[in-house]
């Protein structure tokens, strides 16, 4: 099925664009490159500087923390990761952590109304590019990674590779941090 856009559409969108909009991003399929639970599959989103970025081969680190989160009610939860977090960061330059919001496929004025107001909401560029946004069948996308509900958030470690070397879900606490820096030790 082919998206027509009216030329009044078209130019909206444009002049959002040209004003320090961020583009819609798209409603990326799942591909599913192995076992499911064991890698991540391919996908594609755009990050909040307006960047499209496939997942997980275009993950700057080797080893890569991805928060996924189904809602907005989940942001409080992503943070306490960011907090505890930042410190193995900054102790790691080949270690990254990506915020990924994940989103049922919508239209493309819906997808830049919510890039941008998220974008709007996040000032800060290395939170703007951590944060990558992903369009996706999210009942596909949560059995290829083995993800029985969306009720919290779920951390995966990830190598370079996009295989699952760790997994947790909710806020961070000492336990989860400790499992979660053993694992990096081990990667």
């Amino acid at each position: 099925m082919q998206l027509i856009i009216s030329p009044v559409v078209g130019s909206v969108l444009g002049a959002l664009t040209l004003t320090g909009c961020i583009p819609a991003g798209i409603n990326s399929p799942v591909q599913s490159s192995g076992v499911a639970g064991v890698n991540f599959p391919d996908v594609v989103g755009i990050d909040l500087e307006g960047k499209e970025i496939s997942l997980p081969t275009g993950l700057a680190g080797r080893r890569n923390l991805v928060a996924i989160a189904f809602e907005r009610k989940h942001q409080p939860v992503v943070d306490t990761w960011i907090n505890r977090v930042e410190p193995l960061l900054a102790q790691d330059p080949e270690f990254r952590l990506y915020e990924v919001p994940t989103i049922y496929e919508c239209s493309t004025l819906f997808r830049l109304w919510l890039n941008n107001g998220m974008r709007a909401g996040i000032t800060d560029q290395v939170a703007r590019r951590r944060t990558v946004t992903i369009y996706v069948d999210r009942e596909q996308f949560n059995a290829a990674l083995s993800i029985p509900d969306t009720s919290d958030v779920h951390l995966l470690l990830l190598n370079a590779e996009g295989l699952i070397a760790w997994r947790s879900t909710g806020a961070a606490n000492d336990e989860k941090l400790a499992a979660l820096s053993q694992a990096l030790v081990s990667g």
